[in-house]
């Protein structure tokens, strides 16, 4: 139950065990390219989409790499640890970079934004969809109206969120969204993916080797331009997993499960007396981070879920063994989070915090049963 690698269905699995294709070969030429169109709904975009080795951070790179130079003037939103990667990324282009800071559990609002580029010219905004490290959920659309109507490029971090929340790259004037295969795409680590809006022409930034957008894009046109050798059997298995999203549940479907299991998890935190890190309006659908109670530290809570069958994740940067967190993303279930909040209880009440067994519980019910699940 971390916010990433996630659970990968055992057909994904299956499916990467196939025999591995020459990557030059005519049928996985054409396996790759359904795979970009795939992405594209996901993404919301009919615009180009990268898909190549590596992680998030990796993908990370090459979209800001793709928008900003040196000497640019770049403003990052940082709701998070995930932040100061989109700065560092930005600067390692010589970038001059701006950082705007909330306190953990806050996000950005379009008048925050809006105050921010009234008083300076910012040739990009970046900020992240949703930061797996405070589980802050930024309003995209809002905040990508502000920045287009003040002539910036936006970039979004979408590591923890595509698959899991809803992306309209297109409709909401995104110019840039990355993610990695592991978290809500429910494929296991190993891809960066990299979608442009419809229309949007990247920065060819040839001063870098692997980050070439050019060649990059020359392949994703046929992998018979090849230019990195593609994750062939990762690409099997994130093409079996785009089809049981888009073509099994249905988009719309699995934006909902993740909506109601969010606020299942969440109404249970609460109903147990915990603080959650996010507030109200910010709160994301993929990950739900928690303040530890007074007196619990963080190692025994993480190896007393563990030892019953439960693994959470703790806190990052400045929530470093103050928060824990629960990943409900993917191919997580109703079923998972029960189990979750159950042992969540019993360990919360074996290390001598007060909590009635099945309050949580019965909190999370009420939302799964108020939603019809």
């Amino acid at each position: 139950m971390t916010p990433g690698p996630t659970v990968v269905d055992p057909d994904v699995l299956l499916e990467m065990a196939r025999p591995t294709m020459n990557h030059v070969s005519p049928e996985f030429d054409e396996l790759h390219r359904e795979t970009l169109g795939l992405l594209g709904r996901v993404f919301g975009t009919g615009g180009r989409v990268i898909l190549f080795p590596g992680s998030g951070t990796a993908a990370m790179e090459l979209a800001v790499r793709s928008v900003v130079g040196p000497g640019d003037r770049v403003l990052v939103l940082r709701a998070g640890v995930f932040g100061d990667y989109l700065a560092e990324a930005a600067r390692s282009v010589g970038a001059r970079v701006d950082v705007a800071r909330v306190e953990p559990g806050k996000g950005f609002t379009a008048s925050m934004l809006e105050e921010y580029l009234s008083g300076a010219s910012y040739s990009a905004v970046l900020f992240q969809h949703v930061d797996t490290s405070t589980s802050v959920a930024n309003p995209v659309a809002e905040l990508a109206r502000v920045a287009r109507r003040h002539g910036a490029r936006v970039v979004v971090d979408g590591v923890a969120s595509i698959g899991g929340m809803e992306m309209r790259m297109d409709e909401w004037g995104v110019d840039v969204c990355f993610t990695g295969s592991q978290k809500a795409l429910s494929t296991p680590p190993g891809l960066a993916i990299v979608a442009f809006r419809e229309g949007f022409e990247p920065r060819r930034d040839t001063s870098t080797l692997f980050f070439n957008v050019e060649k990059l894009l020359a392949e994703m046109e046929s992998t018979r331009n090849y230019y990195l050798t593609p994750a062939v059997n990762l690409v099997y298995g994130l093409n079996r997993s785009l089809k049981r999203m888009i073509e099994g549940e249905g988009l719309g479907e699995r934006y909902r499960r993740h909506r109601v299991m969010a606020e299942a998890v969440q109404a249970a935190v609460e109903a147990l007396g915990l603080q959650l890190v996010a507030e109200k309006p910010f709160r994301a659908r993929t990950v739900t981070a928690v303040y530890l109670p007074r007196g619990i530290e963080w190692p025994r809570l993480y190896t007393e879920a563990r030892r019953r069958g439960v693994e959470l994740a703790g806190g990052l940067g400045e929530l470093k063994g103050r928060i824990f967190r629960i990943g409900h993303m993917g191919e997580t279930t109703v079923n998972d989070i029960a189990a979750t909040i159950a042992v969540l209880e019993r360990v919360l009440a074996r290390l001598g915090y007060s909590v009635k067994l099945g309050k949580g519980l019965e909190a999370m019910q009420q939302v799964l049963d108020s939603h019809g699940y």
